[in-house]
């Protein structure tokens, strides 16, 4: 049986997960069809409508990986046109129906099983890794900045660490509105 769609298999692009909740309802329409009697016309449907709605779906997916910088992006395109070559083959060698249901079978819980909750779930993880490493970088290149008074009420001096630097060498710096020298700030 094909699973149902989770957000735990979400990528973190809405464009891209709403089409891949798509294509888990293609597939379970897919199941249903291979479980019921159908012609051979209504089956062939069901793996157009498939077939189609993957390469347009590989496309977008391909442009994301593109986006955010993904670094398997030539791999992962290559299981894109891996999947789209196998899903031709499973489609020409289909002798009768009950082939191409066994085939469509194969071809949704391969895209999902295989796909996009292996594959797909790397460019998730590689992109929650690299924006945590990110958000690390930011915090860490924050220029630690000092504190200082003057003779105005209430007024905050932020000094870099150069400048802060400079005055625990001897410099004098004074705040220009009041003339007033800065001091360090007390907690």
């Amino acid at each position: 049986m094909v699973p149902s769609w989770d957000d735990k298999y979400s990528i973190g692009n809405s464009d891209i997960d709403l089409q891949h909740q798509k294509l888990f309802d293609l597939a379970k329409k897919s199941f249903i069809y291979a479980n019921k009697n159908v012609s051979r016309e209504e089956i062939r449907g069901i793996v157009a409508e498939f077939f189609e709605y993957m390469k347009e779906h590989f496309k977008d997916e391909q442009e994301y990986m593109e986006l955010i910088g993904y670094p398997h992006l030539h791999e992962h395109t290559m299981i894109h046109k891996d999947i789209i070559a196998s899903m031709a083959g499973l489609i020409k060698t289909a002798k009768n129906v009950n082939d191409l249901k066994e085939n469509l079978l194969l071809i949704a819980e391969k895209w999902l099983v295989e796909h996009i909750l292996k594959e797909d779930a790397k460019i998730e993880k590689w992109r929650q890794a690299n924006l945590e490493h990110a958000e690390n970088e930011l915090i860490e290149e924050e220029p630690k900045q000092y504190k200082y008074t003057c003779g105005c009420p209430n007024k905050i001096h932020l000094v870099s660490p150069y400048i802060h630097e400079k005055i625990v060498e001897g410099k004098k710096f004074s705040c220009m509105t009041c003339k007033v020298v800065i001091k360090i700030k007390l907690s």
